[in-house]
């Protein structure tokens, strides 16, 4: 069983995700997580991106994200989880103060790299470099690491747009 800490750290993990396929998607099929693609396989990567990692402290990751910073509740009540995005650098974390960092989102290619795959790469080098995704289409996918969750989104030059790692759920 989860801690409620980390608990809201996956539904908000799950919300950024879900806002970031629905964002892309105008439209398209839901996959929904229940369909895992046979031909996918776990990854067994750094849980880190842009400098970040899961599990790190909020003030620590505050110090490190820099200003200006756009921030957003997600929730309510103690120890909610809340977003910390600096637009300039294209870097977002979302975490609470018990669990630390729980989702971390790099929109720009200077934000670093997830496992050698960055912001810019085609969706073909994503591919080659982790395999098929445990679910997704040609707008993105989402690849299982055993207790995080990646998600990546393409644009419709099939370049990486959006790059998400984040604690997964585990009922």
């Amino acid at each position: 069983m989860i801690s409620q800490s980390h608990g809201r750290l996956a539904l908000a993990a799950f919300s950024v995700l879900a806002l970031q396929a629905r964002a892309s998607a105008q439209g398209a099929a839901i996959v929904r997580p229940s369909q895992i693609a046979d031909s996918s396989h776990p990854l067994s990567i750094q849980p880190a991106l842009a400098g970040f990692r899961i599990g790190q402290g909020i003030s620590d990751a505050l110090a490190r994200l820099g200003k200006p910073l756009k921030v957003d509740t997600l929730g309510s009540g103690p120890d909610s989880p809340v977003s910390y995005a600096n637009l300039a650098t294209g870097i977002t974390v979302v975490g609470t103060t018990a669990a630390g960092v729980g989702v971390i989102l790099a929109t720009s290619r200077d934000a670093g790299t997830l496992d050698s795959v960055r912001v810019g790469d085609s969706r073909a080098s994503v591919l080659k470099r982790w395999g098929p995704p445990a679910a997704g289409s040609a707008e993105g996918g989402l690849w299982l690491d055993g207790d995080y969750v990646v998600a990546v989104s393409f644009d419709d030059g099939a370049r990486v747009k959006r790059l998400v790692i984040g604690v997964g759920l585990t009922l």
